[in-house]
């Protein structure tokens, strides 16, 4: 996903649509008070950015995050790609041994 022109990895929990009262978008129309529409929006549950150092041994290849408890609500705008998390334990270069997630773009493309 796309924050604050970062892009971030998430999992999606669910979308909905939210109701918005377009009263105070436009400040300057007083008939629009009881005007309501709705957002697009997606739950995500947020991903800590990738381990630096498994990125640079890796040659950039091997990207690897820890699920955070961070949940937003995003615009579905917002969300750039699809890919896939895949659970790993795994030992870091430092020796501590931790349960991770690693980034596979396109899941399921080399079967197709």
């Amino acid at each position: 996903i796309k924050l604050n022109n970062q892009i971030h990895f998430a999992e999606v929990l669910y979308y909905t649509q939210l109701p918005v009262n377009a009263a105070g978008q436009n400040a300057d129309d007083s008939d629009d008070d009881n005007e309501w529409h709705f957002e697009n929006v997606a739950v995500v549950q947020m991903y800590s950015m990738p381990h630096k150092e498994l990125l640079k041994l890796s040659s950039q290849t091997l990207i690897s995050c820890t699920l955070l408890d961070d949940i937003l609500a995003i615009d579905v705008k917002n969300i750039v790609s699809v890919i896939a998390m895949i659970p790993r334990e795994l030992t870091l270069p430092s020796g501590v041994t931790e349960s991770r997630f690693f980034m596979m773009e396109r899941p399921g493309l080399e079967i197709s």
